[in-house]
């Protein structure tokens, strides 16, 4: 099993989800599953590539937003988007450089 693949499927999954929600209402909901589940997973990416890439130094966790403002909830919803976008970026250029090993 790797455990990169499923991280990159899951990272994939949570973008998905974003755009249904922000569909549905962007604004109005909480951002904070959304940033659990990324603070989470960028814990396990920096877990299996410890001491392998200096790259990892760039993404940091995210705080939510405490505020009921919709404009700040939708800031805090994009900058996960971005840094999802980023992570799965890495995963997919670290496997592919694997492959043309």
């Amino acid at each position: 099993m790797d455990d990169r693949k499923i991280l990159l499927a899951m990272l994939k999954a949570l973008v998905t989800d974003i755009q249904n929600i922000q569909q549905k209402g962007a604004g109005y909901y909480s951002a904070a599953p959304f940033v659990e589940k990324y603070n989470r997973v960028l814990g396990k990416v920096r877990k299996i590539f410890e001491g392998q890439s200096v790259l990892l130094d760039t993404f940091a966790e995210i705080e939510d937003t405490k505020s009921v403002d919709p404009a700040d909830k939708m800031k805090t919803t994009q900058r996960v988007t971005i840094e999802l976008g980023q992570l799965i970026a890495f995963l997919e250029a670290s496997m592919k450089d694997e492959k043309s090993s």
